[in-house]
């Protein structure tokens, strides 16, 4: 009996350490989800980003594949995952307002946009769909990249490991280290302030001691 009830302590352990997992910073929007282990994705808060090379179709790199990590690791980073189920009404609010904070905040903020949906992929025809996005909405910063899916090994793109199921996946980093994440997060004005404090509340002192390039 006194085995029994052990076993049965660890089996209640354990899933209260994976429902845990399953709702942890996800925003009151999503917390309701049928089932926690669903929104599960992406690397813990306090690893660092793992380097991969997306497709780079549009911003200042275009045409190349360029690594957010190895290459803007410093200051902070955002990293918007969107995989095989597009909202591309909300995909173009929350590029929208990218662009508009990595014009604000310049050198101190670099922005990929990771598009992975496997369904009719090509690379020409990801690059036309960025391109054309990119002119629709006259992104000049945010880099909009693609990757054939969220898990492409050639890439690398995999050792984020971001759930394709999701809407979207926001990962939020300081010199290089993951601060916050956000599932299925909704391109509403009270988001756009919220992440924008976590920007500000999180900046060193030198953001604003050093003055921008322009």
């Amino acid at each position: 009996m006194k085995r029994y009830r052990i076993y049965i302590a660890i089996i209640i352990s354990i899933s209260l350490s994976i429902h845990c997992v399953g709702q942890t910073n996800i925003p009151s929007s999503t917390k309701n989800a049928p089932a926690a282990l669903d929104t599960i994705s992406g690397l813990a808060i306090g690893e660092y980003n793992p380097s991969f090379n997306p497709f780079h179709a549009w911003g200042p790199d275009k045409d190349t594949r360029i690594c957010m990590a190895c290459n803007y690791g410093r200051y902070h980073g955002i990293m918007y995952f969107v995989g095989n189920h597009p909202n591309w009404n909300d995909i173009k609010l929350w590029l929208t307002y990218l662009e508009k904070e990595s014009n604000a905040r310049n050198r101190y903020l670099k922005v990929y946009f990771i598009y992975a949906n496997e369904t009719d992929f090509t690379n020409a025809t990801r690059e036309k769909e960025l391109e054309d996005l990119g002119k629709e909405l006259h992104i000049q910063q945010v880099a909009l990249t693609y990757v054939p899916s969220l898990t492409d090994k050639e890439s690398e793109v995999y050792q984020n490991q971001i759930n394709p199921a999701i809407e979207n996946n926001i990962i939020l980093s300081l010199d290089g280290v993951i601060i916050q994440k956000y599932l299925n997060l909704k391109p509403t004005e009270e988001n756009f302030k919220m992440l924008t404090k976590t920007l500000d509340s999180t900046g060193r002192e030198e953001f604003t001691l050093i003055p921008p390039v322009h």
